[in-house]
């Protein structure tokens, strides 16, 4: 029975972390392959949707591209407008990309239609659309979709047909952003191709974003700056932040159940051999001596359970990625299904604190042993 607690517990702890980690971890690169690792900006104050405008030719792309960490860069241009059917109006943002990363994934993520066709001498008047604001503006594929926007006092109209809907599951996105070809965009702002609003960097790992981005920002000219993913996103990583907090409690209760069911354990054993302590402890055995053989013991149900636990926790994790048989509302959670994900770093730490805490907690009920009284314990018997 102690075994089977310490494989229960083994196995909630590693899916807790497994589940959480992989959680974390699909939601970061969602936002990160649409976003980037970190935006190069112009240094202003303005913290708006309606980002400033600079100069391309600012950046020396061929020097940032061949920094270490750093995968790709993509210029982007953005711009507000007003979406206007026969109906409805609605006010959105509008997206121009080049062919890299983000490209890569709106178009893995389009249910309807196709990806948008882009092209270096002019823009196909194209836009794609989330499933969310085809929805609430009663719009398909193969429809136009009147764009109104206001630059420099002017009003500047647009109206692209709409090649394909996509569908990313992060509401932030879907809720606001229109994705076109960058040249689009560039047209409605400036007579020329040369302005942008930001370069997106994509970093070749999640790991150290911050001090990427930091030795990005030293390699800038003065006038702009880097703005991190965790910034333009502050909200939804600060909510994954705490979800760390879930598995501590997680892992404190479990590690404590294991705990109270091997301290019983150990308790019964000893009580039940009450009568061969005293007759050991007759024949000249020390204390020391007979708490170690308890404690070996007591260690080989606890590893039994631990083995165990791994096997079944890693078992099923590695079932619900092949299967997605737990699903979860996507409107949500951002997710469509359970993600499960475990380093084998996380694996050992797990491993080696669980038996840690178990052994040293389990000293505390073997000095029992010394209580024992010989000649009572075996008159006993």
């Amino acid at each position: 029975m102690a075994s089977a607690s310490v494989a229960i517990s083994m196995a909630v702890m590693i899916l807790a972390i497994g589940i959480v980690k992989g959680f974390q971890n699909e939601i970061k690169q969602k936002i990160t392959n649409f976003n980037g690792n970190a935006i190069i900006k112009k240094l202003d104050i303005n913290y708006s949707e309606e980002m400033s405008l600079f100069s391309k030719n600012l950046v020396n792309q061929n020097l940032i591209q061949n920094s270490s960490f750093i995968k790709s860069i993509e210029p982007f241009c953005q711009k507000s407008c007003i979406a206007r059917t026969n109906e409805e109006n609605e006010g959105l943002q509008c997206r121009g990309i080049t062919n890299g990363e983000s490209y890569k994934f709106i178009s893995k993520q389009i249910k309807r239609g196709k990806s948008l066709t882009l092209n270096s001498h002019n823009d196909p008047n194209q836009i794609l659309i989330s499933e969310t604001t085809a929805q609430r503006l009663k719009l398909d594929t193969g429809d136009r979709l009147e764009l109104i926007f206001i630059q420099d006092g002017q009003i500047r109209r647009r109206k692209p047909v709409i090649c394909g809907i996509f569908n990313t599951g992060m509401n932030e996105v879907d809720r606001f952003w229109i994705i076109t070809d960058i040249r689009m965009v560039q047209r409605v702002v400036s007579q020329g191709f040369d302005s942008i609003n930001g370069i997106s960097v994509f970093y070749k790992s999640l790991e150290n974003s911050i001090t990427n981005s930091k030795i990005l920002n030293e390699s800038l000219p003065m006038s702009l700056t880097v703005l991190t993913v965790e910034q333009s996103y502050f909200q939804i990583f600060q909510w994954l932040n705490l979800l760390d907090m879930n598995v501590l409690i997680i892992i404190v209760l479990m590690v404590l159940v294991s705990v109270v069911n091997m301290i019983t354990a150990l308790i019964v054993l000893i009580v039940d051999r009450t009568a061969m302590i005293g007759l050991l402890k007759a024949l000249g055995s020390r204390n020391n001596l007979i708490r170690k053989i308890f404690l070996y013991n007591s260690s080989k149900y606890l590893l039994k359970g631990i083995i165990i636990g791994n096997a079944v926790g890693i078992v099923v994790g590695i079932f619900q990625n092949f299967t997605g048989i737990l699903t979860l509302n996507e409107e949500i959670y951002y997710l469509s299904k359970v993600p499960f994900k475990i380093s084998l770093n996380d694996l050992i730490l797990l491993n080696i604190l669980t038996f840690t805490v178990c052994i040293f907690i389990l000293l505390i009920p073997s000095f029992y042993v010394a209580k024992i009284n010989p000649a009572k314990s075996i008159k006993f018997e």
